[in-house]
């Protein structure tokens, strides 16, 4: 456990994506190898978000990529390369990320054809899923089930596909 002291900026600066992709395709290959292996899906919240949705442009056998108030800034280079279906999980008032700037993520996901979903929970701060869910627990619900509602969608076109 990690207190609120805890310094996770320079971890943080450390993060090279090829590194979270090498992560990523060793975790699918082990999951891959355990009995009723299925579609696979990255979540990720915060930086972690934004790395999620950086691997709908790898080369990766993922079925989509989900993030929680991610920034849109830490994909920019990658954006034409996006190709798996994404789910964008936007608090409403991030201090992180404006709504300009996640309404122009999702512009620029559009004009590049990307299949994705996203989905403005108005007035939640960032990290609403985790640090303040006890304060919004209704937008935590709903993130849920449109978690579960992406995966069964997205498994299914993977299954039949």
């Amino acid at each position: 456990e990690r207190g609120d002291d805890f310094e996770y900026r320079p971890h943080v600066d450390q993060v090279e994506p090829a590194n979270v992709r090498a992560d990523v395709a060793a975790a699918m290959d082990r999951l891959r190898t355990g009995p009723g292996a299925g579609p696979l899906f990255t979540v990720g919240f915060c930086f972690g978000g934004s790395q999620s949705w950086r691997l709908s442009a790898a080369d990766l056998d993922l079925a989509g990529v989900i993030g929680f108030y991610g920034r849109p800034m830490l994909v920019e280079d990658v954006i034409d390369q996006l190709h798996r279906p994404m789910l964008l999980l936007v608090a409403g008032a991030d201090v992180a990320t404006s709504p300009e700037q996640s309404q122009a993520f999702e512009d620029r996901l559009t004009a590049q054809g990307v299949e994705h979903e996203r989905v403005v929970y108005e007035g939640a701060p960032h990290s609403f899923f985790d640090r303040s869910f006890a304060e919004w627990k209704d937008a935590g619900a709903d993130s849920w089930r449109r978690i579960l509602d992406f995966v069964a969608s997205h498994s299914q076109t993977r299954t039949s596909a």
